[in-house]
């Protein structure tokens, strides 16, 4: 009678396994899975039995253009602005509101999350990296203090890269792992098509503006989601101000603080009572606009997925990024 019992269970386990957020119909979106980050589920019925087993699977919620808000007034003062917005319930892996979100945008500094990602499944944090001349030299858009024969962890090159968008950090770790920007540029592209991002293509690791560098608003999440899966980007997702230790040069131990980009972080803006960013990236450019994609956690546990795509001005950026985290993200 056990056998019996156990073979409908593991059954049942498996059609739960099968069903969730994604299914087989051609018209979705995503096709994302990642066995190794789980999400657990009551049984329900069968929590009756001997033993009360949990079902086990990771899936994101899959996105049709059937599923998105139409009526969504992006910019109030500009509504012809074509931008993007998005909510998703995290923790049941629901699209709440989604306007244009499978649109082609330009990520701007977000593109930094699949860098971070490549360095999170490939690097050791405590390997060493030596910054090159032409690291030290590279001056365009945001920059961390790095200079030529600097010796400085891949951990802490990451926070470089995470909390203060680094330019420079994106090259060094580039380098670090594939030898030049282009040869990191092809695994960044390898790795969009194995995650499925269908609407993405990188020209850098870094989101300086590329006509041939773009992605979508759905592709971002997923990446956000797997880099989720590692403690260390956790880590420096977390940071305001920190500091990390280095070797200059001549060999003489230095530290350097750094800074994040949120403003919701650094107290320029407040958010709503209760909620509480986990994570997140900004980025900037003049064709990309204003981007923020967070995640955050309110009063209740309850976790979401973020974002804002092409806003027009900063203001406007973490005015609109607090409206959706209040009506959509406080029970």
């Amino acid at each position: 009678m056990k056998k019996r019992f156990l073979s409908v269970l593991l059954c049942l386990a498996a059609i739960f396994g099968l069903c969730g957020c994604q299914s087989g119909d051609a018209g979705l979106m995503g096709n994302y899975a990642a066995a190794d980050s789980v999400v657990h589920a009551d049984v329900g019925v069968l929590a009756q039995a001997d033993f009360a087993p949990l079902t086990s699977q990771w899936f994101l919620c899959d996105v049709t253009e059937e599923m998105l808000t139409e009526d969504y007034t992006f910019d109030a003062e500009d509504p012809e602005r074509d931008g993007s917005a998005f909510v998703i319930n995290r923790t049941t892996n629901e699209l709440v509101m989604g306007y244009r979100m499978l649109a082609k945008r330009y990520p701007a500094s977000i593109t930094k999350l699949m860098t971070a990602l490549l360095v999170l499944k490939q690097c050791d944090p405590t390997d060493n990296v030596t910054i090159s001349k032409e690291i030290a030299e590279f001056r365009r858009g945001s920059n961390a203090e790095l200079a030529e024969g600097d010796q400085i962890t891949v951990s802490d090159l990451l926070g470089c890269l995470l909390v203060v968008s680094a330019n420079n950090a994106s090259l060094a770790l580039a380098e670090h792992i594939a030898g030049s920007e282009e040869a990191f540029v092809e695994l960044m592209n390898e790795e969009a098509r194995t995650l499925g991002l269908g609407g993405t293509h990188f020209a850098n690791p870094h989101g300086m503006h590329d006509e041939k560098h773009y992605t979508t608003p759905y592709d971002m999440y997923v990446v956000l989601q797997e880099c989720m899966k590692y403690p260390e980007f956790r880590k420096w997702a977390e940071v305001s101000k920190a500091s990390y230790d280095y070797l200059d040069a001549s060999g003489v131990a230095e530290s350097r603080t750094i800074e994040t980009t949120s403003l919701f972080k650094l107290g320029d803006y407040e958010l709503p009572e209760g909620v509480t960013i986990l994570a997140g990236k900004t980025g900037t450019t003049t064709q990309a606009g204003y981007c923020l994609l967070m995640i955050v956690s309110n009063a209740a546990g309850e976790e979401f997925v973020v974002g804002i795509f092409k806003a027009e001005s900063e203001e406007k950026l973490y005015n609109q990024m607090r409206e959706l985290l209040t009506t959509y993200c406080i029970s």
